[in-house]
């Protein structure tokens, strides 16, 4: 499967970021998408980090989730959320509450570890629900203003709820590509709008960020208005070409 996982809201303190009462929603995303991701990716699929960390407003950060996501034909695309509002539990949001096999799997799942079972709800009123192309699904694992669900979820940790989602949506894929699968995939692939990297973060590969910031620092890079950098993975590796020939001193 293609499936484009979100770690919801932007970093904590920053404009769009999550709710925090016993739980920080911006930290608990990210430690739960970020491994849901590892997980898919050993199971075999081809997974895509759709997580935006710096936004000037919460809108920009929704818009640029959904510009990653509609980037390549997934076919699937899950947000991780952490809810508020008083009540306790798991729920999973879908375009018109429709319900699918992943949405209600990933309910059970989080549910066997001991959280209430809120099922499936009407997520159409929700910015990348409604305007991401392939099936989509929003997750809240849980409330970050109970003190039971907090309790519950620092005993089983982030690892815990990140497989159980792993195992409702993903399963295994181990399975050989055919000759034709496999072209049809390459075709995809090269047909596929170019990452835009704005910023130094968790989403920059990590053999970029060096020569990146230090051309940042010498001031070869300044990116727009906003500090966005708008580098694509040819650029940066181009980059880090000439700054290994000296280029840049």
């Amino acid at each position: 499967m293609r499936i484009g996982i979100n770690c919801g809201h932007t970093v904590s303190g920053q404009p769009g970021c999550g709710a925090v009462g016993y739980l920080d929603e911006s930290d608990e995303t990210r430690r739960v998408g970020k491994r849901l991701i590892e997980l898919l990716r050993g199971e075999g699929h081809m997974v895509y980090d759709c997580t935006n960390d710096y936004a000037d407003t919460t809108l920009e950060n929704l818009s640029e989730i959904v510009r990653m996501a509609n980037a390549q034909p997934l076919d699937l695309f899950v947000s991780v959320h952490f809810n508020s509002g008083g009540g306790k539990g798991c729920e999973v949001y879908t375009y018109g509450g429709k319900s699918f096999d992943e949405a209600e799997r990933t309910c059970e799942a989080i549910s066997k570890l001991g959280f209430k079972n809120r099922g499936i709800k009407d997520g159409s009123s929700l910015y990348v629900i409604r305007h991401t192309d392939a099936k989509a699904m929003l997750i809240e694992v849980c409330f970050t203003d109970s003190a039971s669900d907090a309790e519950l979820y620092e005993k089983i940790g982030s690892d815990a709820v990140a497989r159980a989602v792993c195992g409702a949506i993903g399963g295994k894929s181990k399975e050989e590509l055919t000759v034709e699968q496999y072209e049809e995939l390459k075709s995809e692939i090269n047909g596929l709008k170019p990452m835009i990297y704005d910023y130094i973060d968790d989403n920059m590969p990590s053999w970029a960020k060096p020569t990146v910031q230090k051309l940042k620092d010498k001031g070869f890079l300044h990116g727009d208005e906003n500090g966005r950098l708008g580098l694509t993975h040819e650029m940066m590796r181009t980059l880090v070409i000439l700054d290994n020939a000296k280029v840049f001193g």
